[in-house]
């Protein structure tokens, strides 16, 4: 009903939800929507669980989740919210977070801003280093990159302060669409080299180099 979901994305923006939350959160309830053909009960909304999961990453279905669930409790339908899946705990040691600060501080002191981001990107979002060049301009702007890679589709959504962060980098290096991280010259940033820059960065951070990995 699109009255409903009109009404549910003024109760967002009037409790200060970000335009970008509200919109990852409505496409959430068309998706189910399509999906259940407009019917709404527990049961369906498990199943859809249970095929998201095996179709996106963790992360992805958490966030799908949250926005049916945030609709629930608007409409009033508290039954039909599901739990959202356990991630599982990452050990990251703080010696080992203060390492990462290093780094990028350091790629940014020598003017390496590409490269810092670069790593920002890659923590901010779990992406692998082949996956870099799906980091696009268009994807910023949808908070959220499609890749496609050995015959397989995910979705990886992107923090709404890292895609302001990376669009303003674009519009400096005045890149307006596709790929954000290129090089000098305008060609594709390839896995070696943002490997190779790395390890470079080490040296000069002071930081083992074998403990690190994009």
């Amino acid at each position: 009903d699109p009255a409903r979901l009109t009404a549910f994305q003024a109760e967002l923006l009037r409790k200060e939800y970000s335009v970008g939350t509200a919109e990852n959160y409505l496409r959430a309830v068309r998706a189910f929507a399509r999906w259940s053909g407009g019917a709404v009960e527990r049961g369906l909304v498990l199943t859809w669980k249970a095929q998201l999961t095996a179709q996106y990453a963790p992360a992805t279905v958490n966030a799908m989740l949250a926005g049916i669930n945030r609709f629930f409790a608007f409409m009033g339908w508290p039954e039909c919210k599901v739990k959202a899946l356990r991630l599982q705990r990452r050990s990251f040691r703080e010696a080992e977070r203060e390492e990462y600060r290093t780094l990028v501080r350091t790629a940014r002191t020598l003017g390496r801003e590409r490269l810092a981001l670069v790593m920002e990107t890659i923590c901010a979002t779990g992406i692998r280093v082949g996956e870099v060049p799906y980091i696009t301009v268009e994807a910023l702007r949808r908070g959220k990159a499609v890749v496609a890679l050995k015959g397989k589709v995910r979705t990886i959504l992107l923090p709404e302060k890292l895609c302001k962060k990376l669009l303003k980098y674009a519009k400096r290096q005045k890149i307006t669409s596709g790929e954000v991280f290129l090089t000098g010259g305008g060609k594709r940033l390839s896995r070696v080299q943002i490997w190779a820059e790395m390890k470079r960065l080490c040296r000069a951070a002071s930081v083992a180099a074998d403990k690190v990995f994009p």
